[in-house]
């Protein structure tokens, strides 16, 4: 279950609230339309339930879970498609399987492994691609575009 009560959110430098004293509940197992014209807070309302954003006021829980004070296991609750699925195609590969051993909750000294994965694979000793003009960021440190199809 999904809970809001009495959220708001107001961005700084703006007069008018993204979220105002939102009050909403998704009982468990359905399906939930969230749909309004440009600037009503629909991707605001997301972010936070998300843990992207704070709210400034109220409370945001999912199952039980408090966003604000129980944040990774709240996120553990749920799954999000977001509305720009190439979103990840900004991250680095090292920084996507960052987030996807904190998606899967891997340990400390598992994690510490993803690290060292590139340099099995020489992606942080040389370019991925045959271009001459890129000489920084190198393999890991690369965004996915940039990648030889083999690495993808």
């Amino acid at each position: 279950m999904i809970e809001l009560n009495h959220v708001s959110k107001t961005y700084a430098g703006k007069s008018v609230k993204a979220v105002d004293d939102l009050t909403w509940t998704v009982e468990d197992g359905k399906i939930t339309g969230f749909f309004g014209p440009n600037g009503a807070g629909k991707s605001t309302t997301l972010k936070m339930i998300c843990c992207v954003h704070a709210a400034d006021e109220g409370t945001i829980a999912i199952n039980g879970h408090d966003v604000a004070t129980d944040a990774l296991e709240a996120k553990r609750q749920f799954g999000y498609v977001p509305d720009d699925p190439d979103r990840f195609l900004r991250l680095t590969g090292i920084e996507y399987l960052t987030f996807m051993a904190d998606v899967y909750g891997t340990p400390a000294e598992k994690r510490q492994a993803l690290h060292r994965q590139p340099l099995r694979y020489d992606m942080r000793r040389k370019p991925l691609l045959p271009r001459p003009h890129i000489t920084r960021p190198q393999g890991a440190e690369l965004l996915p575009h940039r990648y030889d199809e083999g690495y993808k």
